[in-house]
């Protein structure tokens, strides 16, 4: 198999795991807004106040509060797409977002128009650009787990023990 096969290969595998990134924070951003909302409407409609609990209890409570609210941020990050379109090779374009960046549809038509001047570079493009993407996705899913955990076990431990 020759380097643009593998890049071509590769590059198919990237735009999976972008797919299964976003899927991942999606479904991390749903029950995080679930399990946000039903904290949230427990304390409102139970008439619990964290005033109730000891000043120790009360701070687990409020460092809780903001790893919910980061893991939250997070997942909404990893969700939030971060394609370039300001990135156009001098080649030409290479993807969707290179065209994107074009002010008119004869911009689009006169790259698209142009010699290939890519010399098989766009796979290695493309390649690069989502892989950057998967990367970042994957990190906002881990952070957000990483502060969803947190978050649990801060809340748990302002309740059953600082009470």
């Amino acid at each position: 198999m020759d380097t643009e096969q593998r890049a071509q290969q590769m590059l198919d595998q990237a735009r999976d795991d972008v797919k299964h990134a976003d899927q991942k924070a999606s479904l991390l951003f749903a029950v995080l807004g679930v399990g946000f909302g039903a904290v949230v409407g427990g304390q409102l409609s139970g008439g619990w106040a964290y005033t109730s609990l000891s000043p120790k209890g009360q701070v687990c409570w409020c460092l809780g509060g903001v790893a919910a609210s980061l893991a939250v941020l997070a997942a909404g990050l990893a969700v939030w797409p971060r394609y370039k379109t300001s990135d156009l090779p001098t080649y030409g374009p290479t993807y969707w977002g290179h065209i994107a960046s074009l002010r008119t549809p004869a911009d689009v038509k006169d790259a698209l128009e142009r010699p290939d001047q890519t010399n098989g570079v766009s796979a290695y493009h493309q390649l690069w650009s989502l892989s950057r993407l998967v990367l970042k996705k994957y990190f906002y899913v881990r952070t957000a787990l990483v502060f969803a955990a947190g978050s649990g076990l801060v809340l748990a431990v302002g309740l059953l023990i600082f009470r």
